[in-house]
């Protein structure tokens, strides 16, 4: 199973957890969170958002092979 770890948790979420909870941001910018992804503040959604896309930016220029990416 696939997961990702969370720096503001300190936790790793499955996969489909971390892709559900990026949509619900992305459809309630304006609610506040009980963390974002690299906070462990409050957070609101539009932030979780770009919290998403600077990690996205920062995977694809670091270019680590997929199978290099850990499980």
């Amino acid at each position: 199973m696939r997961t990702i770890y969370l720096p503001a948790i300190e936790r790793n979420v499955t996969l489909g957890q971390y892709v559900s909870a990026i949509k619900t941001a992305k459809e309630n910018p304006e609610a506040t969170f009980k963390h974002g992804l690299t906070t462990w503040w409050s957070t609101p959604g539009k932030e979780i958002v770009k919290q998403f896309r600077e990690g996205m930016h920062q995977r694809i220029s670091e270019a680590i092979p997929y199978t290099e990416r850990g499980k």
